[in-house]
């Protein structure tokens, strides 16, 4: 099973990362609006929005989204998997365990969050846009992080995994 899946890491890796060298800034983009400061401040806005306006749901909705980057985060530390040996990952500020990606977590539950919120309060067909456009923003976050070197796809699927886990919690709790 190991091997299997370092195998389909290596494969998945050499594909994503001979995309050409004009795609750089697009993922570099990408990356920075998946960064934890985002998705977990999106967390403590839409719990602070819930708060203030005594909707607990959407309160609620903003706590799973900060437990969720959270578990990824205690998943990192238990799970010590060491990320793949690159430049970008060399140059990181912060050095982190590979296993999930904190960014495809962090993605999935903050950015599907407001993608389910924007269906629920926005009219057709200006909700469907912004939710494709949210669907398509974790995508290419997830896929940044492997095109820079900075995780394995087995870690983006993991990462977007638990996040889709917390986002289901969302979508139980709105409604």
């Amino acid at each position: 099973m190991n091997s299997l899946l370092h195998k389909f890491d290596r494969r998945l890796t050499k594909k994503i990362q001979g995309w050409p060298e004009q795609w750089k800034t697009p993922m570099v983009a990408a990356t920075f609006v998946g960064q934890p400061v985002f998705t977990a401040g999106i967390g403590a806005m839409v719990a602070g929005a819930g708060f203030g306006a005594s909707n607990m749901p959407l309160f609620w909705a903003g706590v799973i989204i900060i437990e969720t980057f959270t578990a990824g985060s205690i998943l990192k530390v238990a799970l010590r998997r060491k990320r793949p040996l690159t430049d970008y990952v060399l140059n990181m500020r912060f050095s982190t365990y590979s296993l999930p990606s904190g960014h495809a977590v962090g993605s999935m539950v903050a950015y599907g969050a407001l993608a389910l919120l924007t269906v629920r309060f926005l009219p057709l067909p200006l909700s469907a846009a912004v939710a494709a456009f949210l669907a398509l923003l974790i995508f290419l976050i997830g896929l940044s992080r492997i095109y820079l070197g900075a995780h394995y796809p087995s870690d983006v699927m993991a990462g977007w995994l638990l996040g889709l886990v917390g986002l289901i919690g969302i979508g139980f709790i709105l409604g």
